[in-house]
């Protein structure tokens, strides 16, 4: 008896690189690069996960055509911090998370 491998969402990113955000002044829209989406299951959602310092003030909109935009849920303050880190995952329809 096989067992099949989960094949769900997986983000369509070189995982070594990673993505890079910015976001203007007064504006919450961050401009990422490359863009977000995930690739090989239908995707319920985006999730940020493993914050690695603290609060990620942040959070992802899954649009109709497989992408997903990364919004800030407040316009930052830049001269308090400047840099946020973290992991996104998709998630997929039946519940399981890509590969970080």
């Amino acid at each position: 008896h096989l067992r099949q491998r989960y094949a769900g969402p997986k983000l369509d990113i070189n995982s070594e690189d990673g993505y890079h955000g910015l976001v203007k002044e007064n504006e919450t829209l961050v401009e990422v690069t490359p863009a977000i989406r995930a690739i090989g299951a239908l995707v319920k959602e985006f999730r940020i996960v493993n914050k690695h310092h603290g609060e990620a003030p942040f959070e992802i909109i899954k649009k109709a055509d497989g992408y997903a935009e990364l919004r800030a849920r407040r316009v930052l303050n830049c001269e308090k911090r400047r840099n946020y880190k973290f992991d996104i995952a998709a998630v997929g329809e039946d519940g399981k998370e890509s590969p970080r």
